[in-house]
């Protein structure tokens, strides 16, 4: 899909992801976060599958996570490519909190993939992707960093922590049915990382 996207522009395709975006919502939700399939809905089956015993099994939570690590992959071709960039562009705050939650969760085999999409984000919007990931890191770790010129705002003004998980920026743009719980481990290897290699 990315190649289709980068050879005919993204422009072609913004409205086709603003429109279709719940279809590709919903195969980013947890895969440890199992909810019946709603009524007149048909679950994804994998190509192996011919028929589904439930609606609670039709994939893996394995084969659910390599799913989402294609999507992941996916984010990152579209948004690092100059010509495919614009079609996140009516979807990108959204894509960017699911990102977010994710990289942020305990699930730590979609890390690497969710990382590498965030650094894809941030060619669109370096600012967006660290808002979301400073709100979540400093609220944890409590460790605000001085400003680095005087009279410039501290990040506890700029972020004030949230008073409950709910208010985290990442869900308020995401979504909060995807299942995804904050791992304080992960949020301080990932934000980290982030500051290092893109964002410096």
């Amino acid at each position: 899909m990315s190649s289709i996207i980068q050879i005919c522009g993204g422009d072609f395709f913004t409205r086709r992801f603003h429109q279709d975006g719940p279809i590709f919502w919903k195969i980013m939700k947890s895969p440890f976060q199992r909810r019946p399939t709603p009524r007149g809905e048909r679950p994804l089956l994998l190509p192996y599958r011919t028929a589904s015993t439930s609606s609670e099994d039709s994939m893996s939570e394995l084969s659910t996570v390599k799913v989402q690590a294609a999507a992941l992959n996916m984010i990152f071709n579209l948004s690092s490519n100059k010509r495919s960039a614009s079609a996140l562009e009516a979807v990108l705050k959204k894509v960017s909190g699911l990102v977010v939650g994710i990289a942020c969760s305990g699930v730590k085999v979609l890390r690497d993939a969710s990382v590498k999409a965030l650094s894809g984000l941030a060619c669109i919007d370096p600012d967006l992707v660290w808002i979301l990931l400073a709100d979540v890191y400093y609220t944890v770790k409590k460790d605000f960093p001085s400003p680095p010129i005087p009279g410039l705002a501290e990040v506890s003004e700029i972020l004030p922590p949230p008073s409950s998980p709910k208010e985290y920026l990442y869900r308020q743009y995401g979504g909060e049915s995807f299942g995804f719980d904050i791992d304080e481990s992960s949020v301080e290897v990932v934000f980290l990382k982030m500051q290092s290699d893109v964002f410096t």
